[in-house]
């Protein structure tokens, strides 16, 4: 099974896509004016469509930043915090392991001993 990154970024090429032929048809339907833009000319221009390219860069910035971060440790890349790259295996071994380690098996022994270092202090005390 795929990695969640490896997900978001096939859901970005199919947003990239999109967005790159929205972004074309604006531009041949005259929304969007590249060359040849005087100030007025440019008001007149539907400023609505200006969305269409950002979000087209918004998405290539994101799909590449989640391209290059493949070869990175886990938690070394831009967006470890909200979409993982760990394999499903990977992520099941270590999820195991860190419930392993904050499991209370050895929280006993060292309620005990703080407990002994309270009463200590205390009887020291009277």
């Amino acid at each position: 099974m795929d990695s969640p990154a490896n997900r978001v970024q096939r859901i970005l090429i199919g947003v990239i896509l999109s967005f790159l032929l929205m972004t074309a048809l604006a531009i041949s339907e005259g929304l969007i004016q590249i060359l040849g833009c005087d100030g007025s000319e440019c008001q007149e221009e539907n400023i609505f469509a200006v969305i269409f390219p950002i979000i087209l860069l918004i998405s290539i910035v994101m799909y590449l930043l989640l391209h290059f971060s493949k070869g990175k440790e886990h938690e070394k890349g831009i967006f470890d915090r909200w979409i993982s790259r760990e394999e499903e295996d990977e992520m099941r071994a270590r999820l195991k392991q860190e419930q392993l380690d904050a499991s209370g098996d050895n929280m006993g022994s060292g309620w005990s001993e703080m407990e002994k270092k309270h009463l200590e202090t205390k009887l020291e005390e009277e």
